[in-house]
């Protein structure tokens, strides 16, 4: 199959406030004794602030005002002055750098931050976040949020910036221009002991993809070998000198001995670089919905892309395509995929950019829904996942006590790509009985027309604790059993 890539412009994307520019950017993590603790990351922009004469040149003060809420409740508060570098003169002055640690409970908090320019009291800034921390010491796998790096170094002295052994200096936007060619990173990989066992081997996987196809890019993937402890970092980095323009993710996965991905973490960057562009649709000749499936002469690709619609189908749909994938016919195949397309945009977008934007779908639910060979717009999840899009809340449980491995996704407000019906506040529960493989089936949700069964959390249970009293939709309560709090509140 070839694949055809287009780029989208590059925008600046990290938060920047208005009067004094500052990029703010955080991270949460726990310590070894499970002690979760938030980490913030600022960059005050030099020439935003004023620099007042001092005894050795220039410098600027700003004021910087943190506090956290849980509901109405203050739980943290820290206002205090920050002090930027000397300059020699206001012509190129520094930019400066702040980090603060943050230890907190598991649980939901607002954010808010106030930064002022002491020199000028009316230039003030503010900024509001929404945080969840939910780190737990158990049998299951947990990530911290990747870091983004400036700059490391051997620590000399225990610091705020200090993290296993080194300094790591804060690279807080998600911009890489032409200048930047260096990507640093830094997460840390909770419970690999407890789930893979103490010293076992595994491994740290890194690699960069294109956003639009999932396509791992050429020379920008590592691995790092470790054993299995209660907190495992990765500090590495990627040479980008050779990487286009474009929009990326920077992917981190954990492997078992079987090569099971245990954790996955991404991170979305864009890139402004004179390397040499990738193939581009447009550049290419490819201007509209049928050009791309005109060049398509594999017949196997053409089956697959008319099989991945199924999910977004209706019942005369997908007869239809059925029929025509029995056939193989590649002309027909072509002439139903344009006609498809050009019915679903409906003149409001551009068939061919909607057609994109699914098939990158199609590609992340093959990459992380899949159940063993099957593709992963057939499993339940998957297909889920593509009628539905991208659940606001997605909980894994997968070492709760007498229960199989499951999930609750909850969506905010979804739309049903195959009835063309809105739903709101809307729940699926997945559960995996074979455990040894990722196939999840779906066994209630409520939204009309799936699968409903009031006895759901029943089966959830191992046979030990099914009943026979069909009044009963609920088991016996045991040690552990996070069923409920798992439903009403998933995250």
């Amino acid at each position: 199959m070839r694949y055809f890539l287009f780029l989208i412009s590059i925008c600046l994307t990290s938060s920047v406030f208005s009067n004094i520019t500052v990029y703010f950017n955080y991270g949460v993590f726990t310590t070894s004794s499970s002690k979760p603790y938030f980490e913030t990351y600022l960059t005050i922009v030099g020439n935003t602030v004023k620099f007042s004469p001092t005894e050795t040149g220039y410098q600027a003060n700003v004021n910087v005002s943190w506090k956290i809420l849980k509901g109405t409740e203050v739980v943290k508060a820290s206002a205090y002055n920050l002090m930027s570098p000397n300059a020699p003169d206001t012509l190129n002055v520094p930019s400066f750098i702040d980090t603060q640690r943050f230890f907190l409970e598991n649980g939901e908090y607002l954010l808010e931050l106030v930064v002022t320019d002491n020199a000028i009291a009316t230039k003030k800034a503010s900024f509001s976040k929404q945080i969840s921390i939910n780190f737990k010491r158990e049998a299951k796998v947990m990530s911290s949020d990747i870091q983004i790096l400036e700059s490391y170094s051997k620590s000399l002295n225990q610091s705020v910036v200090t993290k296993n052994g080194f300094d790591l200096i804060p690279y807080n936007i998600n911009y890489f221009p032409k200048t930047q060619n260096a990507l640093k990173f830094y997460v840390e990989t909770y419970n690999l002991d407890t789930t893979i066992g103490k010293n076992k081997k595994f491994i740290y996987y890194y690699y960069i993809e294109n956003t639009e196809t999932l396509i791992k890019q050429s020379g920008l993937t590592g691995f790092q070998k470790q054993t299995a402890n209660p907190i495992n970092p990765l500090l590495a980095q990627f040479d980008i000198t050779k990487l286009p323009t474009g929009n990326y993710n920077l992917v981190i996965e954990t492997k078992d001995s079987l090569n099971k991905i245990q954790s996955q973490k991404k991170w979305f960057f864009q890139r402004k670089s004179d390397a040499t562009q990738m193939s581009s649709n447009f550049a290419n000749g490819i201007n509209s919905i049928e050009d791309f499936f005109n060049t398509v002469q594999s017949t196997d690709s053409l089956v697959q892309f008319v099989e991945c619609l199924w999910p977004i189908s209706g019942a005369t749909e997908r007869d239809w395509q059925q029929t025509q994938i029995k056939n193989k016919e590649p002309n027909l195949l072509r002439s139903y995929l344009v006609a498809y397309w050009k019915e679903q945009s409906a003149d409001t977008i551009n068939p061919l950019t909607m057609w994109f934007t699914y098939y990158k779908q199609v590609l992340e639910t093959n990459a992380l829904l899949k159940c063993g060979k099957q593709k992963g717009y057939f499993t339940d999840r998957g297909r889920v996942y593509l009628q539905y899009g991208k659940p606001d809340q997605r909980n894994q449980v997968n070492s709760e006590p007498e229960t199989y491995p499951y999930e609750i996704w909850q969506y905010y407000r979804i739309y049903d790509k195959a009835t063309k019906r809105f739903f709101t506040n809307k729940k699926f529960v997945f559960a995996n009985f074979l455990i040894s493989d990722d196939c999840y089936k779906l066994i209630h949700s409520e939204v009309r027309g799936e699968v409903y069964d009031e006895r759901w959390q029943l089966r959830l249970v191992n046979r030990s604790q099914q009943k026979q009293d069909f009044d009963q939709t609920k088991p016996q309560k045991y040690y552990g059993n996070n069923i409920d709090e798992n439903f009403n509140n998933p995250r």
